[in-house]
């Protein structure tokens, strides 16, 4: 699976007393209209993937747990998170050559309190 088509990017927030806040995105990272330059058909982008992950992460899990987000490949994503992410995200993160969707988004955000 290609390194670009996808992007991980995670928040592991704790405080004590607060407890502890995951939020996971994985997502393609698709442009809106306001991030090309030009005219089509000899557009440009003039925002980049990672931006791209960074606002979407903003604006599903809010300014304040965007601080703390890390784009990650998706190896270090995998190996940190992986056990955080249902049986069947790692199956479609890992398909069979010729397998796996177009597209693939997953949003998800853990929070545990023990006080």
């Amino acid at each position: 699976m290609s390194e670009e088509l996808y992007q991980f990017l995670a928040c592991d927030y704790y405080a004590t007393g607060e407890g502890r806040t995951l939020s996971l995105l994985i997502t393609r990272a698709y442009p809106h209209t306001d991030d090309y330059e030009g005219d089509y058909p000899n557009h440009t982008f003039k925002n980049s993937a990672k931006f791209r992950a960074a606002r979407e992460f903003t604006e599903e899990f809010g300014g304040w747990y965007a601080q703390g987000a890390e784009n990650l490949s998706r190896e270090e994503f995998l190996q940190r998170f992986g056990n955080h992410l249902p049986s069947y995200a790692e199956k479609i993160l890992n398909p069979e050559p010729g397998e796996g969707p177009g597209n693939f988004n997953l949003k998800l955000q853990i929070h545990m309190n023990f006080s």
